[in-house]
């Protein structure tokens, strides 16, 4: 093997234990492409989806799971221009995925430079930002005042959802389900957190809306309590799916829909690959939130950094539904 690298490989789906660590050749980039060393890669819900089989968009296996990662261009390939090596840069590759290795050879449109005084294991964390973002101005398009309910705030996307809605001035509702992840909702500056092991969420919902409702409701769990948060809405409020964590809706969601004609709900499903085919937009968004960082209106909360070979401990650690923010994993640390 002329130019070998370590990668986590996919070869079939099931628990953690199935991230096998292999050694296989260094890509070369192509027409447009440039080869980029990683710093830091994100792991997260997309990852633990395709792992177990049930991500909705299933890459052939073997794969290299990942869609988020942050480092330096190496090598740069034909027709390329506005990159040079040694630029600080970070991956968003959801399209085609594979950011669990040493290296990932990506379409330079979606590489995006980084600023010198931004960290970059805290740059590797801005895919959840960027699908928080849109979650909030496209899916939603909230406004100043509102509220909004987070289910599952304490973790990497919910963090980000959390401090971007403080940011645009909404009225939070974290959702937890532990008395460790209720702290970090507190210290996130959540304006409310409902922690569903002791409390009931939709008596406390409505406790704190003076029994209007909230105006958006965000859920990545899905399954089938999900028609049932129809009920914690606003007149006009917006439900909205962006994770399969339990799986699709069991109940008709329409037709629950049309149960609550009355109160014009609104349910959305969310997903980040409708951005696949714009990069622009993908550019434009995770270099306003570079920006963000550097100004200090948000700050990506990392949980561990660990190394390339410790995947599985990454995901067990997802599994365990301990983690508060974000894991991110480090070739360089093994």
């Amino acid at each position: 093997m002329q130019n070998p690298m370590n990668a986590i490989r996919l070869h079939h789906t099931g628990g953690p234990e199935v991230l096998q660590l292999d050694e296989i050749n260094r890509p070369t980039p192509g027409p447009r492409e440039v080869l980029v060393r990683a710093h830091s890669i994100g792991v997260g819900l997309a990852d633990q989806l395709v792992r177990n089989g049930r991500y909705p968009w299933m890459p052939e296996l073997p794969t290299i799971p990942g869609i988020e990662m942050s480092g330096y261009i190496e090598t740069i390939g034909e027709d390329v221009t506005g990159h040079k090596n040694g630029d600080a840069v970070i991956v968003t590759n959801v399209p085609t995925r594979s950011c669990y290795a040493e290296y990932v050879s990506v379409d330079a449109d979606f590489v995006v430079p980084c600023r010198d005084d931004v960290d970059l294991a805290e740059a590797a964390c801005l895919t959840n930002y960027r699908v928080a973002h849109r979650i909030l101005h496209t899916a939603v398009r909230a406004r100043k005042g509102e509220t909004i309910v987070i289910v599952g705030a304490a973790g990497g996307l919910g963090s980000a959802l959390m401090q971007l809605s403080k940011d645009a001035d909404l009225e939070t509702i974290a959702v937890v389900r532990s008395d460790s992840k209720a702290s970090f909702a507190r210290d996130q500056n959540a304006d409310h957190v409902i922690n569903t092991l002791t409390e009931d969420l939709a008596k406390r919902i409505m406790e704190i809306t003076d029994d209007r409702g909230v105006d958006h409701f965000i859920d990545p769990v899905g399954g089938e309590k999900f028609v049932g948060y129809l009920d914690l809405l606003a007149p006009a409020g917006t439900l909205v799916l962006y994770g399969l964590i339990g799986g699709l809706p069991t109940d008709d969601v329409f037709a629950a829909q049309c149960k609550r004609w009355n109160h014009s709900p609104a349910v959305r499903m969310f997903s980040i690959h409708s951005y696949d085919e714009n990069p622009e937009d993908t550019s434009n968004d995770l270099s306003m939130l570079i920006d963000m960082i550097a100004e200090e209106r948000i700050k990506p909360v990392i949980f561990s950094k660990l190394s390339l070979g410790e995947a599985v401990l990454a995901h067990k650690q997802l599994e365990e539904g301990k983690v508060l923010g974000k894991i991110v994993l480090q070739p360089r640390l093994d």
